[in-house]
């Protein structure tokens, strides 16, 4: 899916990853209103440390960046290839 992306649209692409520890990712799965579709011990059987596309130049997003600032930035990244 990822190649055939890169083949159609080239570096229009825009890929972003949440670099975000276990933990952090944990406290905020119990946020969401889905939470107990599945818990903790399903979560560490998928979990992958730092696990960047090969295919896609993904920017990351870490835990210091809030919700409003990850929006607004990747917004302005869309808009300002327009």
């Amino acid at each position: 899916m990822f190649e055939l992306a890169v083949r159609l649209y080239g570096t229009e692409v825009y890929a972003y990853y949440f670099d975000l520890t276990f933990e952090e990712t944990l406290r905020r799965h119990r946020t969401r209103t889905k939470c107990n579709e599945f818990g903790e011990e399903a979560m560490r059987r998928w979990w992958r440390e730092k696990d960047f596309s090969d295919i896609l130049n993904e920017l990351p997003i870490t835990a210091e960046k809030d919700i409003e600032s990850i929006v607004r930035d990747i917004c302005n990244a869309v808009t300002s290839d327009l």
